[in-house]
């Protein structure tokens, strides 16, 4: 009987020509991702399994075994199956084929004629370049002044002359003492998106929904102090969108009225970094007229003629700079603390002078932050907070959960930052995470390329080559970077008529919900979501789908509303939505499906339709 159970064992495993048993060569997951694999080995057989993308109880033994494998849940391909190859050791040669067979999941993503009515059904207009007319407006004293034979424009002292050269008409026109005034015959076009050269590469805009501010109607002067190291003047993206040394500009640093930036004294390659955080909120849109620095030997422009826009360029809105860090970097409490109320306009006296600011801001944005708090900086967030003054702050770039101030202060808004994720974005990896935090925004990350575009997810915005002493490009990344994104919104939000608390109310309450429902650490109230806020109608976006579980999938459906993929078994919340401000991902105010659905272990499952609803 020993003797044919021995001869029994042999024929199951079979042997090779040294007389070991031979090693099993493939093993069939089931839909979940999981198997056992019994090894019924002699006692003496030693073996080692070299795992690739699996988990196994056991990696290695001697003798029987029992094996169980369990496949990574968090990141599967979107195929059919997936194959894993595994190799055996020791007694055992060879290799282990692992096959996980995954679930076909499809469905259809619908809409009631309700909802689809509502939305315009195409992508609204662009801002495009249009043929400017050749000729000339003259405005004439007395209507018996103008020329005999020339076309009126609404009254009979404004005339029309067609001219080849317009601007050198108009001049010439000036001189005449019947002309009032005569300037070219300009070109109006409908508003769309900036068509600025860096513009397709600020995905931070698309995220916020930035890109749609243009839609709405701006009717209120705005001022932003940003409160950093300072700001390149000449920066040709930023002519028009500062307030100067004669109009409270000031620098906390020199004691004086200008606070240009003087670049990093270790690093000059580092640019400037309140130059980036201005540029981020109130870059201008449009040609740009470039510094003679811009130009090389030739008279060839080095310069983008455009470059970016900031979150608030479709309002006006501009930035008063208070410097308060030095070339390395650096700025003292009592400096931040006197500039927070220096821009509020609150009286201060900074050394043996007393300051007043003749333009106050609405808005403060501090870009920076210390890991120890200070008395002196939450004094002067809550005065400025009590004036009714909007402050936000960076929450900080350790990646922890320790406060940082004066984002941690009562009274101020604390932003956190995010990556660009591919659908949600997801927490930076250094951004601070505590319960201070109040909302989130784009701080990027230069070491991805999330969406493949060759560029690095970093934000985006204007800075200074110190070395070739001309205005460049950069992008930066950091809750600093986040900050501004807040700031910005929050002016085009009073800009629209709204005050401060009802600002903050607003942006607060519109923000998409992401992470843990509700309140939590990584977005606090949320991710900002500026068409919500501003109330703005977009037009009917495409539709996405997304499975959050075990894995995260976004799925886009073809132009009918069906998709597909193939997941393990398991059970999944499952959202659909209009991705109506085209940012990658469903915000709280599309129409939307949510349900929760499970993956059966079976080849095949369809969800059926999936009908959208307003929220």
């Amino acid at each position: 009987m020993r003797a044919l159970r021995l001869f029994a064992l042999l024929l199951l495993l079979g042997s090779c020509s040294s007389g070991l048993p031979e090693a099993p060569r493939e093993l069939t997951l089931d839909y979940s991702g999981r198997a056992v694999l019994n090894l019924p080995l002699p006692q003496q057989t030693v073996w080692a399994l070299q795992p690739s993308g699996l988990l196994v109880n056991r990696a290695e033994g001697v003798g029987p075994a029992t094996l169980r494998f369990t496949a990574p849940l968090e990141q599967v391909a979107d195929s059919p199956q997936q194959i894993f190859n595994l190799r055996w050791r020791g007694d055992l040669q060879g290799d282990l084929r692992v096959v996980w067979p995954l679930v076909h999941v499809s469905g259809q993503v619908v809409e009631s004629a309700a909802i689809s009515a509502t939305l315009p059904s195409a992508q609204l207009p662009r801002a495009e370049k249009g043929t400017v007319p050749q000729r000339v407006l003259v405005r004439y004293a007395r209507a018996a002044a103008a020329p005999q034979g020339l076309p009126a424009a609404g009254d009979e002292k404004l005339r029309i002359i067609a001219s080849t050269d317009p601007e050198k008409l108009a001049a010439k026109l000036a001189e005449d003492p019947n002309v009032l005034w005569a300037e070219p015959d300009g070109l109006v076009h409908a508003l769309g998106e900036p068509g600025d050269e860096y513009y397709p590469l600020e995905w931070h805009l698309r995220k916020t929904g930035a890109r749609w501010a243009y839609l709405a109607n701006f009717n209120q002067p705005v001022t932003v102090a940003v409160i950093d190291s300072g700001v390149r003047y000449d920066h040709p993206d930023l002519a028009g969108r500062l307030w100067g040394p004669a109009d409270g500009a000031y620098d906390f640093v020199n004691n004086d009225d200008d606070p240009t930036d003087e670049g990093d004294n270790h690093n000059p390659r580092l640019g400037s970094h309140g130059t980036h955080v201005s540029g981020i909120i109130a870059a201008r849109s449009g040609e740009n007229a470039l510094p003679a620095s811009c130009y090389d030997a030739h008279g060839n422009p080095v310069c983008s003629k455009s470059g970016v826009v900031g979150a608030a360029w479709a309002a006006n809105v501009k930035v008063l700079p208070l410097r308060v860090l030095d070339e390395n970097g650096n700025g003292s409490f009592s400096a931040v603390a006197a500039a927070i109320r220096y821009a509020a306009g609150l009286s201060v006296t900074w050394g043996d002078v007393t300051l007043s600011n003749p333009h106050p801001a609405k808005i403060i944005n501090l870009s920076l932050g210390a890991s120890m708090r200070s008395q002196a900086l939450c004094e002067a967030v809550a005065a400025a907070s009590d004036a009714g003054v909007l402050v936000v702050a960076a929450a900080g770039n350790n990646g922890g959960g320790a406060y940082f101030y004066p984002a941690s202060c009562p009274g101020a808004i604390s932003v956190a930052a995010t990556d660009n994720s591919n659908g949600e974005p997801k927490p930076t990896w250094y951004s601070q995470h505590n319960d201070r935090v109040d909302i989130s925004a784009p701080g990027g990350d230069s070491r991805q390329d999330a969406d493949g575009d060759g560029h690095p997810d970093g934000i985006l915005s204007t800075t200074w080559n110190f070395e070739r002493n001309m205005p460049n490009y950069g992008y930066y990344m950091g809750t600093s970077q986040a900050a501004p994104q807040v700031s910005a919104a929050l002016a085009l939000l009073l800009a629209s008529g709204e005050d401060a608390a009802s600002a903050w109310r607003i942006l607060k309450e519109t923000s998409t919900d992401l992470g843990e429902p509700g309140y939590d650490v990584h977005y606090g109230y949320g991710f900002v979501n500026l068409p919500a806020a501003l109330a703005l109608t977009l037009p009917a976006g495409k539709y996405r789908v997304h499975f959050g579980g075990p894995l995260e999938r976004w799925l886009s459906t073809d132009a009918d509303g069906n998709f597909s993929t193939y997941l393990p078994s398991a059970e999944y919340s499952l959202t659909a939505c209009r991705d109506d401000s085209a940012n990658g991902f469903c915000d709280g105010d599309e129409p939307a499906f949510h349900t929760k659905v499970t993956a059966p272990p079976q080849d095949y499952f369809s969800l059926g339709s999936l009908l959208l609803r307003r929220p």
